[in-house]
């Protein structure tokens, strides 16, 4: 059967009904609110019926929105690279989220009966909460980064062979040769000797009149390639 997900496991078909479930539940919630009498019906004389509904649809999804991240995690590859990195920072990053739209979401029903020290405890505890999980983030991206450095290694190395090395041409063979090759690796001929910096040694081009490492002005000193390493 043709399917645009794949769902291999148990824990992929789950994230997947959850997901589907919670656009359900905010587009029935939504199309609710969007009947003229909700706008007229007033709860406590402070919201009116649309508001409510629409935050109970806000707020079982977020319900739902955790279990579908408990499930998503499990979904993503410990394959030991950029995945990796994902799957070990999920965790308090979908908690980090779960708690900010928490917090958000519980203040609009608690703001029109909290004055203004019960609001600076309120947003005192937010802070808190949010700083902490924050904290929590930052330490297992750190202790995860060396799979985004390995990736990006990998990423290096995969462009590296599609940029091409700048070339010289053999005397004896004329087969194009790596710049820094010491012996021709067609016929086997010395390469033309490298000019250097005086100052710093580096390899220069015959062109360049500064050196491209200290600056110097180029002085060249032909380097030995005596072919031992």
């Amino acid at each position: 059967m043709f399917s645009l997900i794949p769902l291999s496991n148990n824990s992929s078909r789950k994230s997947a009904k959850l997901f589907i479930t919670i656009v359900i539940i905010l587009l029935l919630g939504k199309l609710i609110t969007l009947i003229p009498v909700m706008e007229e019906l007033e709860l406590a004389q402070t919201f009116n019926a649309g508001e409510v509904v629409w935050f109970f649809a806000k707020l079982i999804s977020l319900v739902v929105f955790i279990f579908f991240a408990l499930f998503f995690i499990q979904t993503i590859p410990n394959n030991g690279g950029i995945l990796t990195f994902f799957r070990g920072v999920a965790a308090p990053l979908n908690v980090l989220l779960i708690v900010i739209m928490g917090q958000a979401l519980l203040w609009q029903m608690l703001a029109p009966f909290v004055d203004v020290v019960g609001r600076t405890i309120y947003n005192s505890v937010a802070i808190i909460l949010i700083v902490g999980v924050s904290v929590w983030f930052v330490l297992r991206a750190y202790r995860y980064s060396l799979y985004i450095i390995n990736a990006l290694r990998n990423v290096s190395c995969i462009l590296s062979r599609f940029i091409s090395q700048q070339q010289v041409i053999c005397d004896q063979c004329h087969l194009e040769t790596p710049i820094n090759a010491v012996f021709c690796s067609q016929c086997g001929h010395k390469m033309k000797e490298t000019p250097c910096c005086s100052e710093c040694g580096e390899k220069v081009l015959d062109d360049q009149n500064n050196c491209q490492n200290c600056g110097s002005k180029i002085n060249k000193v032909i380097a030995k390639n005596d072919g031992s390493n």
